[in-house]
């Protein structure tokens, strides 16, 4: 796991996941069909990876196919970061 899935799972794990969830999160564990992510969710999500990560997610970025699990989110976060 790289250091990028890390800080997303932990960030997921500890401010996602809902109190009395049995969800355990690892970088696979797919974030929409779980019920992880809602509007609220996926905005606290986008404001770590601005502050935390240093990368701005476009509104062209914003769909489900970027934020199926970590996986993705990272690749996507990558792509950013090269551009």
């Amino acid at each position: 796991m790289t250091e990028l899935t890390r800080k997303l799972v932990d960030f997921i794990q500890e401010n996602l996941v809902q109190e009395g969830d049995d969800i355990v999160v690892d970088e696979t564990t797919p974030l929409l069909t779980s019920g992880l992510l809602d509007s609220l969710r996926t905005a606290r999500l986008l404001n770590f990876l601005r502050k935390d990560v240093g990368v701005r997610i476009p509104a062209a970025k914003l769909d489900s196919e970027n934020f199926q699990d970590v996986v993705t989110i990272a690749a996507m976060v990558r792509e950013l970061e090269t551009v």
